[in-house]
């Protein structure tokens, strides 16, 4: 392979790569069935799937009772559903509820559930036919301390009824599994019915699977499930795929030998949150409202996340037909927690429990794949291994010791030995999930993804960071240095799928038909490669990185990632083949160098891949390194890889002999970065706060000049002050240009005008208003229209002044 050219045979389309690639039948009977049930399908144009998702139909459905609030407030461990589309009116007749049901491990398991209070129906149109109906269902009481629930659960079509679950006796918060055939008749009538008088239901992850599609599965190739494996924390350069010289994770070394390997990934967050919501949606957690700095997730970036459409990983594998399921010790996927959100996925399994949880994850996910061989899933397997404590079992550091040399070993620091160990039991207990497929006969048409979250910072040179999360530079999160972003991923594909893309392998590809993609790669292109193999990527997706997937099969030459950008907690960094240039926000600029203390400010930071790969010596404070410094800050601009809100501030001309004019500000939102000239002097005290000050004569200008301030978080309000050579005047603000005599605290709505306001350029008064472009502020034609009519009625009150 000649830099990244993939020299194969033309890709052909195949039966198991034209349909969708689960959908694979021998038995031309169960094929034509299953293609009739299809169209019918499409012609009730209701995007009907496999298996017909009951929350996703929700929609289309008649319910008796529509829900807007929550009814059961006291139990806090659910939201409204987040990706049914339901209106408003209607949002919490889905529901991610959790229940609790080990309290030892902090055992939550939450489903993706139709909610039914006292006396709720729901009725769906559902093509004719027999089907396999399956859910988990669950109660809670109408108050927190009812101790008895119980009601009955009818399920007709038409007026038949086909079945009736007396839940008299139920045993409050406990998911029990329900499975039974149902005939719908002709006119394709579902109606579930709920009658109690305290009691209140939850019908989970509700499947209809036609039973000639599940005779189908039967009697055909296995689906091709999906199994992502996120290992926290996990360093590549401690895996053999990756150079590491001892055997200390066989299982995936092994699988790395049959998998589209990428030679030098790096992760887009350099800690949890941000990295894996940046790969699941293929696109940056800013850009997606969450932000990088903290662990909560706050009301507003809710507000903005829901607010726009978001492909995941999770939805897209559902609306495609997979059950979808994670496996995790990760609040970050549960919306109720604060910290997260719901990703749309049927189930969640979260254990909170450090230590005791890698084994509890991996024997429920041996459990699911066992249970699910014969209909297709997407699996998120996340292991909280080799994430601190580094508490590995007797046993693996044992098997470490026998691998490591001695002399080597003892090199490494107590926390690195015992880090180690954790990968090797990480490894281990992979290696009982790859057993488990193996002997279930569905390895080989699995697609399987290893890849880490983020790194783990070791080296004594890099002991500079914040310290507080872990109080040591062992963690992560505080840096961007390779050795906390550099990441494992690798994508085994199924069989069939790599046997379709010729045997004429390419020179970089290695034993057991590995193919090796070279340069340096993202987490950005996880979610579009592994859906482009499937042939499963949405139309007009919101996917932003690279389908490696399509040079892969056409064997032409793959896209470079030339900048690869990483968020971390009010730090950003871009790394090229050549440079690596880290930026800390304004007000956020001071690391120390101890965990003890001496303060050290340290905005930039700027290595020189080739010559200092270890990131030694920064470059961005002595004069060699100023013309690289000055490439590394045109490209970052350049790029612009984050979507901001824009605070924008007219300086009105000066009309006095000389003007000195004074501008005070407070962002709510933080200060992430600014456009100024050269004219202006600027000045950031903290985080929110900002001074320019501007020295100018009069001109026969007609235009003010521009500052835009750009924000980290989506807020809008501001405290804004303007003084003339020493004298405060006026403030125009927002849309209408609303004229205050001194300055308001506060301003949130008031601040908005999602364009330009008209009189803006020229205005002889100061004036500020946020363009909102990020937090998703557009207006409506009514409302535009109405904002004319508001402007007028203002200037009659003499709000404002032309």
């Amino acid at each position: 392979m000649d830099d990244g050219n993939l020299k194969r045979k033309n890709f052909s389309c195949s039966s198991e790569t034209c349909f969708p690639n689960w959908f694979q039948m021998r038995a031309t009977v169960p094929f034509a069935l299953s293609i009739c049930f299809c169209l019918l399908s499409c012609l009730n144009k209701s995007e009907r799937r496999f298996p017909v998702d009951l929350v996703l139909e929700l929609r289309n459905a008649k319910s008796k009772i529509s829900i807007s609030k929550d009814l059961l407030p006291y139990h806090w461990k659910k939201n409204p559903g987040r990706q049914s589309g339901l209106p408003l009116s209607r949002k919490w007749e889905n529901t991610q509820v959790t229940f609790n049901t080990d309290k030892k491990i902090f055992l939550n398991h939450s489903l993706d559930s139709l909610f039914f209070p006292p006396g709720q129906e729901y009725e769906f149109k559902i093509p004719p036919g027999q089907y396999e109906f399956s859910t988990l269902i669950g109660l809670l009481g109408g108050t927190e301390f009812q101790s008895q629930v119980s009601g009955i659960f009818k399920i007709y079509s038409g007026e038949n009824l086909l079945r009736e679950w007396n839940l008299a006796g139920s045993v409050k918060e406990r998911w029990t599994a329900k499975k039974e055939i149902l005939e719908i008749g002709e006119f394709g009538s579902l109606r579930l019915v709920w009658e109690s008088q305290d009691s209140y239901l939850f019908v989970g992850e509700p499947l209809l699977y036609p039973k000639e599609l599940i005779s189908s599965f039967a009697s055909s190739r296995k689906p091709k499930s999906v199994i992502l494996i996120v290992i926290d924390s996990a360093r590549k350069d401690f895996f053999g795929s990756y150079g590491y010289p001892y055997s200390v994770t066989p299982v995936m070394d092994q699988m790395a030998k049959e998998s589209v390997f990428f030679e030098n990934p790096f992760a887009n967050g350099n800690w949890t949150k941000p990295s894996m919501m940046s790969f699941f949606h293929s696109e940056y957690s800013s850009n997606l409202g969450l932000g990088n700095s903290w662990f909560s997730t706050k009301p507003y970036q809710r507000k903005v996340y829901y607010g726009k459409k978001r492909d995941n990983l999770a939805k897209t594998f559902r609306e495609a037909g997979y059950f979808s399921k994670t496996i995790m010790n990760n609040v970050f996927f549960l919306d109720y927690t604060t910290v997260g959100l719901d990703l749309g996925f049927h189930n969640s399994f979260q254990v909170g429990m450090d230590i005791v949880d890698t084994e509890v994850l991996t024997n429920h996910a041996i459990q699911f794949v066992n249970e699910s061989k014969d209909k297709p899933y997407f699996l998120h397997f996340n292991l909280n291994t080799p994430h601190a404590s580094y508490s590995p079992p007797p046993e693996d550091m044992a098997a470490v010791r026998s691998v490591v040399p001695t002399e080597v070993f003892y090199r490494y620091e107590s926390p690195v030995q015992r880090y180690l160990g954790e990968m090797h039991y990480t490894d281990r207990e992979i290696g009982r999930l790859v057993a488990a497929l193996k002997k279930q006969g569905t390895y080989d048409e699995t697609l399987i993804i290893v890849t880490g979250d983020h790194g783990e910072l070791f080296s004594s040179h890099h002991d500079y960071s914040y310290h507080f999360i872990m109080q040591t530079r062992f963690g992560h999160g505080e840096t961007h240095y390779d050795e906390e972003i550099a990441v494992p991923y690798f994508i085994k594909l199924p069989k069939s799928i790599q046997e379709s893309l010729g045997s004429d392998l390419s020179k970089n590809a290695g034993s057991g038909g590995q193919i090796r993609i070279p340069g340096q790669s993202s987490l950005l292109s996880l979610a579009p490669t592994i859906l482009g193999f499937l042939d499963l990527l949405p139309k007009e997706s919101t996917y932003k990185g690279i389908d490696y997937s399509s040079c892969i099969r056409t064997t032409d030459v793959c896209p470079k990632e030339s900048f690869i950008y990483t968020e971390g907690r009010m730090s950003e960094s871009v790394r090229t083949e050549n440079y690596k240039y880290i930026r800390r926000y304004p007000g956020f600029t001071t690391v120390r160098r101890t965990a003890a203390g001496e303060p050290h400010t340290m905005a930039e930071e700027l290595y020189d891949l080739k010559k200092d790969p270890e990131e030694k010596n920064n470059l961005s404070p002595v004069p060699e390194g100023e013309r690289l410094l000055q490439i590394a800050r045109a490209d970052f601009r350049r790029e612009n890889f984050l979507r901001r809100n824009h605070l924008r501030i007219l300086i009105p001309p000066c009309s006095e002999a000389l003007c000195r004019d004074f501008l005070s500000l407070n962002v709510q939102g933080s200060i992430y970065d600014w456009e100024v000239s050269d004219s202006i002097q600027l000045s950031s005290g903290s985080a929110k706060t900002v001074s320019l000050q501007k020295e100018s004569k009069a001109t026969n200008a007609t235009l003010g000049e521009e500052v835009i301030l750009k924000t980290v978080n989506p807020e809008l309000g501001a405290f804004f002050s303007f003084s003339r050579n020493g004298k405060t005047i006026p403030v125009r603000f927002g849309r209408y240009g609303l004229e205050f005599q001194r300055s308001i605290t506060n301003l949130e709505d008031l601040i908005v005008s999602e364009r330009q306001p008209e009189g803006f350029p020229s205005s002889a008064l100061p004036w500020v208003y946020n363009d909102g472009a990020f937090s998703g502020t557009r207006e409506s034609e009514v409302q535009r229209e109405m904002g004319k009519e508001v402007k007028k009625i203002l200037e009659t009150w003499g709000y404002i002044h032309e």
